[in-house]
Formats: C-alpha cells, structure tokens, sequence
C-alpha cells in the first residue's frame, strides 16, 4: 500500500480546474441521464415483462452490432485522432472514419431487409414492420453512441451531456404520446428510438465538424499514401477487439436468449429491469471514469523511452481500479437492503419476483469491470490482443456456465455465472498485466 501517498500527490500535482469544470460536467450529465433513463424504463415496463423481454432481446442485437464494430472503430478513433491531430491531418482521419460509418450503417440496413425476406419465407410471428424497425434502431443507437465518444474525445463534454439529456427527455415525451393512445409496443418503441437516434445522430455530427481544426489539405499523390497507411494502421489496432466484442457479448448478453430459451421471454424482462439497475449503479460509472482516464493514461503511455511516465501511467491505473472496485461494494451493499424498492420503484411489483438476484448481479458485473478498468494498460501500449486469451476465453465460459446453471438452477444460475465469470477474469487479467509490467520495466 506504499504506492497510495503516491497516487495522492500525482493526483494534486496534475488537477486543474479545467479539468474539474469537465468533469463535472460529465458527472452532472450522466447523473441526470440515469434518471432520464429511469424515467424510460419506468414507462417502457408498462408494456409488461413479455413484451419488455421482446424489446430486451431486440437491444442485445444492438448491443451485438456495436461490441464487434462500432466499439472497435470507436476505440480506434479515440486512440489516433490525437496522433493525426499533431500531424495536421485531424480532418482527412475523420472523414475516413465517417465514410467506414456510412458503408456499416448501408450494410447493416441490406442485411435487415435479407431478415424482412427471410422471415417472410418462414413465417415468423412477429410482423415484418417489427423487423423494420428493430434493424433501423440498431443501425441509428450505435450512430448516436459512436459520436457520444467522440464529443467526450475532443472534450466537447458539456455539449455532449445536454445533447444527450435532450435525446433522452424528446424520448420521453414521444413515449407519453404513446402511453396516452395506448400504442406503447415494442414496434413503436423501437420507430421512436430509431427518430430520435439519428436526429441526434446528426447534431452530434455536426457539432463535431465545426470543431476540428483548419488545416492544409495535402495534394492528391500524398493524401492517396496516407489514406492507405491510416486504414491498415486502424485495422491492425481495432481487430483484436473484434474478437474481444464477440466474447463479451456472450457473457454480457447472451445469458438473455438462454433464458428465453429454457424459461419466458417475461423472465428476459424482469432480468433486463434489474441489468437496468445494474447498468446504473456499475456500468455508467465505470464508463464516465473511463472516459476521463483514459486520455490520461494514454498519455502516460505516449513516450515509451520514459520510465517515470510509465510508473505514473500505472499509479493512474490503480487509482482507477480502487475507484470502480469502491464503486462496486457499494453498489452491493446499496441493493443487498434496498434492491426490491428500486425494482418496484423505476418498474413495477410485477418485476421485483426476483429482486434477491440484484446484490449479487451488481457485485459479478463490478467484478468484470474492474478486470475491464485493467485493460486500459494493454490498450495505451497499441497491445490489446494481450486480453484476447481471456476475453475469448471468458466468453466461451460464460456460454457453457449460462446453459448448465440456468437450466438446473432457473433463472438464479445466470447469478451463479456472472459471479464466477467475474473473478475468473479479474485474476487472469491481474496476471496477464503482471506481466505486461514486468516486460515494461525490464
């Protein structure tokens, strides 16, 4: 614990009231958007647990769509754009990357009208409107999302947290339209998401142009070098999260079409009322630390031929880790005693048959998080395929684990699971930075 004084003066050393004027900017926003998003929940839950565990299912295959590219092409963006920015071509990266999104964004629109065709031959029960919809949402959430981290890149936060305060509060509104007709479907949900989505989509967009700097545009023969150069340098860095998406993914979100498979699609909208929770109280957390510190700590990490720098970089690390490990006790703790009337209060009685679950959800999902907040080390080294052993790995337990403990424990196994995923991966990730560390200071 010798390493704590020192974490303690870095910290004053490096604080400036910039830095606090963004950071409260960032835990203001994010503070109200938990409640915003509450207040979502709380009307989406009055379509009942079936008809949430539809809509839950329909945003694991968002979630999906992001974790293996949009997230990837995300941290790639948040890893160079500084790097071209010192090099005057901030402008001709960004405009790759915005043309990768248009030809994602088209793709995954053929791929969701091949869906229409497909259920259209096997008859599918749920109206082909529904698919529509359902693959509109998907490509416009992960628009909305990808420029949300790149406002946060260019510390654009206070802009980014009104705009996403605002996305949240025309969503909510446009529910209560719903609820008052009595049209509160999963089909319509998912129309309203998709509108406000890439209405937002947009102004983030543009907010980011007007930001990037003037700079001179390279004649024709260099910009053709340089386009090549940046897509293989991206691609080489982003593919290791590929592969890393896919696996979290099934430890994060494939549990809920196990249970709807072995048990109800009510079951997968309870479970999705308490990951709501879960979300708030670890997730978003977690994301907001991770967003300020990175930076940071890719800094750090920019001059390798420093070895105080990277001693600092890694004191960052651990202060990172006792925060969201802090976080995570207490998060635990908080439902252990209150976990059934946060249920009943952003939801309903009808979702809190299972609130005993929440303490122990909340404790496994922080678990993976602080093996999560560890992998910024690999990351800010351009190493990230050190993690790809254990994020695969993981992935493929969680699957194995899901299927067993939920069909011979019910719907407790996926607790069961997440609890012994988490620490699994929390000590292969300490070893793997052992030694990473070790290599470093050698």
């Amino acid at each position: 614990m010798n390493w704590l004084p020192n974490i303690y003066l870095l910290i004053r050393s490096k604080i400036n009231f910039g830095s606090i004027y963004e950071l409260s900017w960032v835990l203001v926003g994010q503070v109200f958007n938990v409640i915003l998003s509450f207040i979502i929940v709380k009307i989406l839950s009055r379509m009942g647990a079936k008809e949430y565990g539809i809509y839950a299912l329909v945003i694991t295959i968002a979630v999906f769509v992001g974790m293996v590219f949009h997230g990837p092409l995300s941290q790639g963006f948040v890893r160079f754009y500084y790097h071209y920015l010192e090099r005057s071509l901030a402008n001709i990266f960004s405009n790759l990357i915005h043309k990768v999104l248009v030809i994602a964004s088209i793709t995954l629109l053929i791929v969701t009208f091949f869906i229409i065709i497909i259920a259209l031959f096997i008859n599918l029960s749920m109206p082909m409107a529904f698919f529509l919809v359902s693959g509109l949402y998907v490509i416009a959430s992960k628009l909305t999302e990808f420029f949300n981290s790149v406002l946060n890149l260019i510390r654009k936060r206070k802009e980014n947290s009104l705009l996403q305060g605002a996305e949240k509060a025309l969503t909510i509104l446009l529910f209560l339209i719903l609820l008052y007709y009595k049209k509160l479907s999963p089909d319509y949900v998912l129309l309203i998401l998709s509108f406000t989505a890439f209405s937002f989509s947009v102004i983030k967009y543009s907010v980011f142009k007007k930001c990037l700097p003037n700079e001179t545009k390279p004649n024709d023969d260099i910009k053709k070098s340089l386009i090549p150069e940046m897509r293989s340098k991206l691609l080489l860095y982003i593919s290791p999260f590929l592969f890393w998406g896919i696996s979290t993914w099934l430890q994060l979100n494939g549990e809920k079409w196990i249970i709807n498979g072995y048990l109800s699609t009510a079951d997968v909208g309870i479970y999705a009322i308490m990951m709501s929770l879960v979300n708030a109280l670890i997730i978003v957390p977690n994301l907001i630390i991770s967003d300020f510190a990175s930076p940071i700590i890719f800094q750090q990490y920019a001059n390798m031929s420093k070895k105080d720098n990277i001693e600092t970089g890694y004191q960052y690390i651990k202060l990172n880790i006792i925060i969201i490990f802090s976080l995570v006790l207490f998060s635990t703790v908080f439902t252990y005693f209150l976990g059934k009337e946060l249920i009943i209060f952003i939801s309903g009685k009808e979702f809190a048959v299972y609130w005993y679950l929440l303490p122990f959800l909340c404790f496994g999902a922080g678990l993976f998080y602080t093996g999560e907040a560890q992998t910024v080390l690999g990351k800010a080294l351009n190493n990230p395929k050190k993690y790809l052993a254990p994020k695969v790995s993981i992935g493929i337990l969680s699957v194995i684990s899901n299927f067993f403990f939920i069909k011979y424990f019910g719907i407790n196994g996926v607790a069961i699971t997440i609890i012994f995923i988490g620490v699994i991966y929390v000590v292969y990730i300490s070893y793997v930075n052992r030694g990473i560390k070790r290599i470093l200071l050698s």
